[in-house]
């Protein structure tokens, strides 16, 4: 017998379901009580409730959930209450809402085989439940916890239930229910780590009656958490749902468990954990007790998770069972490798908090012991390992010979120890930059003492020996100054007193072990201090993350003076000093790279390296031609300006030299060379020539097109003066349509493409000297780059060079940024069979050094000479000469015109291949080491991915590679690397790229 009635509220997951409504049973109750017919059921399962989402005609959708409890039961009052609260307290929380009944209540009931069901209504919440999303953003998570801190406020000022069952997601109950089902477990590996977090839970209970206490969800995991995309493709927080746990219980429970949740299937848990945190905190702010309760809540309720599904499939295997424990024992185990100390001064230092209060009065003990502790004489001599250390200047730090021969020269061959400082990054250390757990630990926790093999090391200060160390691990020491008990970690001792030993000051801690040859300092004997003996012993990690500098110097105070350190390591400007001094005196239109940017302090090679030791390839820097600090470049300065440095207008061999060189790469008639600093003087000089040689003003240029940024290029610069802040183009210059068989009118399927745009080109210039402004000059890159890495088709510049000069105009070849063997032959407009009359060349002329050239024939150069005199007083100085000497002859030699081609094929080959795997990439062009990647949305429509495009270059930034956008659009990754390239450089390229645009951020902008 079946009947129907009506009564009122909402809820979640109660006790005491077994079996399930008929379809047409539960049609029935909807259309009669809830006035909703023909609507389609589906099925979503559960552990406790039937869950089923229906469908109308109209595709209005609802969440309808079925528990088999009396229509006065406690529990299912008690879920109604909250979620009409919620919706009465914070309305922009997304949490379901209570669908009335026609007679306005918010439930019914239906007896079905002599049971009792109650049936409610919801609405239904767009999105997918976080675990079945693969990748879970920072931001998201944040998202996470601030919708957490949301929840908690708008549940904060309801009074406490009565009358509830228990269950056994209880964070009160952790310890009993995990004892319960412990026994299910057969891994020793996972029953031990169990054990070592319920200590962890044990240990807060005697702060437990001081944690701030409300009604809380109680079950923020990863299958009761829904995100979706917003209108960008930016995932956000869509939906929280079953409030079937909701209990009066500790706050810090809320955060501990979403915290925990979000743990799951992430290499770097405690960040994720970090993320929610914060979050949490911006909404709701957190006691420093709830601080430390956190981590020990979330892995204690991991490991409930854990055993009591462990216990059920055990009893019943079920794939709901497997499914919601296959994530939880991989997560237990990473978990119970972080120490709760890290764990709480990690989230300090991610909710924006400073030390506390027991933290900084360590500080204090710290340096009344250093003033009372054993006498270190002589004092170490402080050493500088850090990024911009000149210890690397002439060392190759990646050779431990060399830089072990230059510490012993610094120290005077050991005669005198050597200190590294406490939290100083180490290019020893370096390594290439990527994110979360994959971050190079490059900053040791601690200082180091640099000794002699064998040398003995005594303690400042009197303590007792907890553990003896050795296989790896370190001596400790508990010691008490001031009524105050701190630990000292020694790393590298030999011979050391066994434990309970006490030593006074100044006696022995043992013999500095014995150095392998591979070991670039030699003996080291590393010095910790910590505040408590959980951390001491752990052990402490001796060298972490630059990311996880702030949270160590939270945890381990410096023991420098304790050392007899006398000296402070001169303060080196850090990335926010330098941002700060930028924006307060450089202008905001010199805009630098990067929403963040990193602070460079070194570049080898095709490498750059940041002040934490951090290493980026380098794939953007067509400035440094022949590669960064190249030995041979840096020599030929350091020599010429021991000798001489002057302006050109005296006479000195070095640019007889340069000048023969130079004019040697280029073809008959381009003989005669003015030396400039940069390429947009070379340009504008090039257009003071043209216009005073033809005696005309008109100039025609491409669109799209950059040639510098004084006043005079900038007019012929579309890329500037269409921009942002651009007036428009002069009256004086004329654009031809950029040739881009990608976007523009003749694309890759045209064969005669570069004739026709070449034709189309000519037209402009025939119309504009039909009308009275003939030109002075036609303007053209070699191969476009700002304009989007435009490689021009066969035949454009032969028909367009022909097209001037039969308007009496010259041709400019812009070679700054393509020039000097990048596209394999020594000059771009060599691959289009065409020679200009004016050259102008730039960027990578001096590797990085101020030079830039005007070549052009002896013809025009007299044409110039008109008795105004032309004169740089930089331009061709002996040094500038002397390097560019340097660099023409390293081309040559090393054969990097030839690696241009070879590797610049095989990157163009790899970015292909890519292309046919991800679909952001509409395009790729490539002549020698100077390519572009256009990025669209949609392949079809070619819609610019402009903001993607900036995505990728912060992502890949994150991940070591340096790459921008430019074009007209902003999309084109433009790449342009030294020379000295290589096909593994190439593939790290790729790699890093086909991870980027993996990223679930990138596959949602994609377009159908």
């Amino acid at each position: 017998m079946t009947s129907v009635t009506t009564t009122g509220q909402d809820g979640t997951t109660t006790p005491g379901h077994t079996g399930q409504l008929p379809g047409p049973l539960l049609d029935h109750v909807l259309r009669q009580s809830f006035g909703l017919e023909g609507y389609v059921q589906h099925s979503l399962g559960g552990e406790v409730d039937q869950n089923v989402r229906i469908t109308g005609k109209d595709g209005m959708r609802y969440f309808v959930r079925v528990t088999r409890a009396e229509p006065d039961s406690a529990d299912v009052l008690w879920q109604n209450s909250l979620l009409r609260h919620l919706a009465s307290t914070v309305p922009g929380l997304p949490v379901p809402r209570l669908v009335p009944t026609r007679e306005g209540q918010f439930l019914a009931t239906v007896v079905h085989e002599g049971r009792t069901h109650v049936v409610r209504v919801m609405s239904w919440i767009e999105g997918r439940v976080l675990a079945d999303l693969d990748h879970h953003p920072a931001a998201l998570l944040r998202r996470l916890g601030e919708a957490a801190g949301r929840l908690s406020l708008g549940l904060s000022s309801v009074e406490p239930p009565v009358g509830l069952e228990p269950h056994d997601w209880d964070m009160r109950r952790a310890a009993e229910i995990v004892e319960a089902s412990l026994h299910a477990v057969q891994d020793a590996d996972r029953w031990e780590t169990v054990r070592t977090i319920m200590v962890w839970y044990a240990d807060l209970l005697p702060t437990w009656d001081r944690l701030p206490r409300s009604v809380v969800h109680q079950d923020l995991n990863d299958a009761n958490v829904l995100a979706d995309a917003d209108e960008d493709g930016v995932l956000r927080i869509s939906g929280i749902v079953d409030l079937g746990d909701s209990l009066y219980g500790v706050r810090a429970a809320e955060v501990a468990i979403a915290a925990g949740y979000a743990m799951l299937r992430k290499a770097d848990p405690l960040a994720a954990a970090a993320e929610v945190v914060a979050g949490f905190h911006s909404v709701l702010p957190l006691t420093a007790e709830e601080l430390a309760a956190v981590y020990p809540l979330a892995a204690a309720r991991l490991c409930m998770n854990a055993v009591t599904w462990t216990r059920r499939v055990a009893e019943n295997d079920t794939p709901y069972g497997r499914t919601r424990m296959q994530h939880t024992w991989p997560a237990i185990a990473q978990v119970a490798e972080v120490c709760p100390d890290v764990a709480e001064a990690t989230f300090r230092v991610a909710c924006g908090l400073p030390p506390t209060r027991e933290q900084r009065s360590l500080e204090e003990v710290l340096a009344e012991a250093a003033a009372d502790g054993a006498p270190h004489a002589p004092a170490p001599r402080l050493l500088d390992l850090r990024p911009a250390s000149d210890l690397y200047d002439e060392v190759d730090w990646l050779d431990a010979k060399a830089v072990r021969a230059s510490v012993d020269d610094v120290l005077d061959g050991r005669r005198r120890r050597g200190y590294v400082p406490h939290l100083s990054a180490s290019l020893l250390l370096g390594g290439r930059r990527r994110p979360g757990a994959d971050e190079p630990a490059t900053v040791q926790v601690g200082g180091s003492l640099i000794v002699a093999d064998g040398e003995e090391v005594a303690g400042p200060l009197s303590g007792v020996v907890e553990a003896r160390g050795g296989a790896g691990m370190p001596l400790v020491l508990r010691h008490g100054v001031a009524g105050r008990e701190f630990w000292t970690c020694w790393w590298g001792l030999d011979d050391t007193p066994p434990v309970g030993a006490s030593v006074p000051a100044g006696a022995p801690l043992g013999r500095a072990g014995a150095s392998e040859e591979t070991d670039p300092l030699g003996p080291c004997v590393q010095v910790q201090v910590h505040r408590t003996a959980r951390m001491a012993t752990w052990p402490p990690p001796r060298v972490v993350p630059p990311s996880a500098r702030q949270v160590w110097s939270h945890l381990s105070p410096d023991p420098a003076r304790l050392l007899g350190l006398t000296e402070s390591p001169a303060a080196a400007p850090t990335i926010d000093d330098v941002v700060s001094v930028r924006r307060r005196h450089i202008a905001r239109s010199q805009r630098n790279y990067y929403r963040t940017p990193m602070n460079l302090v070194r570049g080898r090679g095709v490498w750059f390296h940041d002040e934490d030791g951090l290493a980026y390839l380098d794939s953007l820097n067509n400035v440094t031609h022949v590669g960064h600090a190249e030995p041979r470049v840096t020599a030929a300065a350091v020599r010429q300006m021991r000798k001489l440095n002057t302006n050109s207008r005296f006479v000195y061999p070095q640019i007889a030299s340069y000048v023969q060189k130079l004019v040697a790469t280029l073809p008959d008639p381009l003989e005669v060379v003015f030396l400039v600093c940069t390429g947009s003087e070379a340009n504008d000089l090039a257009l003071r020539i043209a216009r005073q040689v033809t005696g005309r003003q008109h100039i025609v240029n491409i669109d799209g097109a950059y040639h510098g940024n004084t006043g005079v290029v900038t007019g012929i610069s579309p890329n500037r003066y269409k921009g942002p802040g651009g007036a428009g183009a002069p009256a004086t210059t004329h654009e031809v349509v950029i040739p881009d068989r990608y976007r523009s009118t003749y694309g890759y399927d045209d064969a005669d493409a570069g004739v026709k745009y070449a034709r189309d080109a000519a037209a402009v210039i025939e119309r504009i000297t039909a009308d009275g402004r003939p030109p002075a000059a036609f303007i053209a890159e070699s191969l476009m780059g700002s304009g989007g890495n435009i490689v021009f088709p066969d035949g454009y510049l032969d028909g367009v060079f022909a097209a001037a000069r039969r308007a009496g105009a010259l041709c400019i070849s812009d070679e700054v940024q393509v020039g000097v063997g990048r596209l394999g032959p020594w000059w771009g407009f060599e691959l289009q069979g065409v020679v200009p009359d004016i050259v102008t060349m730039g960027k990578p002329l001096g590797n990085g050094h101020p030079l830039a050239a005007v070549v052009t024939t002896r013809e025009i150069a007299d044409a110039f000479d008109t008795g105004m005199k032309y004169f740089n007083t930089f331009g061709g100085n002996p040094v500038s000469c002397a390097i560019g000497e340097a660099v023409l002859d390293i081309v040559e030699q090393d054969g990097l015109r030839e690696n241009a081609v070879r590797v610049g094929g095989y990157f163009a080959r790899s970015l292909r291949e890519l292309q046919q795997r991800q679909p952001l990439i509409g395009d790729v062009r490539a002549e020698g080491l100077y390519l572009g990647v256009e990025l669209v949305r949609n392949r079809t429509t070619k819609t610019p991915a402009t903001e993607q495009a900036f995505m990728v270059t912060e992502l890949m930034k994150e991940r070591g590679v340096i790459v921008f956008p430019n074009g007209v659009h902003d999309n084109v990754l433009k790449i342009k690397p030294p020379m000295t390239f290589r096909r593994e450089h190439v593939d790290l390229y790729v790699d890093v790229l086909d991870e980027v645009l993996s990223l679930p951020e990138l596959r949602s902008a994609v377009q159908s």
